[in-house]
């Protein structure tokens, strides 16, 4: 294949690395996002305060975002796994018919 190949193939497998390290992320933020909801908005006063309006709608923003986050994570796995074991995969068939 050469030299352009395997730069694409190194390419591929940094990029779906930080994919990878991205999905991590996006997770961690996910739970930083749950546990303030379940801090501020689903208490006792929380509750009272989303009723009344007093939150301003912010705990269903911070709801929605976490929902929008959240449904980032899967598809982020999927992309990155695959920029990473394709090029591997593709790299030990060929070495297998050589």
């Amino acid at each position: 294949m050469g030299t352009a190949g395997t730069v694409l193939k190194t390419a591929s497998v940094i990029f779906g690395a930080l994919i990878l390290l991205t999905a991590l992320g996006v997770s961690v933020v996910v739970s930083f996002y749950d546990e303030g909801i379940a801090e501020d908005c689903d208490d006792t006063v929380g509750t009272i305060g989303q009723v009344v309006g007093a939150d301003e709608g912010q705990c269903q923003d911070a709801k929605d975002q976490r929902d929008t986050l959240e449904s980032l994570i899967l598809p982020l796995y999927v992309m990155g796994a695959l920029l990473v074991v394709m090029p591997i995969t593709h790299s030990l068939l060929r070495r297998r018919k050589e």
